[in-house]
């Protein structure tokens, strides 16, 4: 493995286990308010089927689901048919998605023109994905034979 591919790894097993934590703890504030819980829903939120309350569920879970999307990555990344050049792509553009997407989600349910932010972490996610998919077609066992 290259010294710069398995930095490159940390750096996203590292956002990976934030963004689950925030999760988590997004999760714990939700409950507060579901189901006639024991804090009233803020006016800005909305009923449980309103737009704003379901962009925040999917923030919610966009943070645990692209963060064990990242964990994948990371693990995979330095076996992966990828140049230097591309697996960093691939690394920063999955970071920055597990980041930015679930907090757009969760700032657009508060002001619904943010909405319009969503598509370039949801597009950076992609192009790590099809980065990711592209790398595996010529996968290694060991992380040494792609750097041979």
């Amino acid at each position: 493995m290259s010294k710069g591919t398995g930095d490159l790894g940390r750096d996203n097993q590292r956002v990976a286990w934030v963004s689950m934590a925030v999760g988590a703890a997004t999760g714990l504030t939700l409950g507060l308010w579901s189901f006639d819980g024991p804090a009233p829903v803020p006016a800005w939120l909305g009923e449980y089927d309103d737009t704003s309350r379901r962009m925040a569920r999917l923030g919610h879970i966009a943070f645990f689901g692209l963060g064990l999307v990242n964990l994948a990555l990371a693990a995979n990344l330095p076996r992966f048919a990828l140049g230097p050049g591309a697996a960093r792509a691939a690394s920063r553009l999955m970071n920055f998605g597990n980041v930015f997407l679930p907090l757009t989600l969760f700032a657009a349910a508060a002001h619904r023109p943010l909405k319009y932010l969503m598509p370039f972490p949801a597009v950076a996610v992609f192009l790590a994905l099809a980065l990711a998919a592209w790398g595996s077609r010529g996968a290694h066992d060991d992380p040494q034979e792609r750097d041979a």
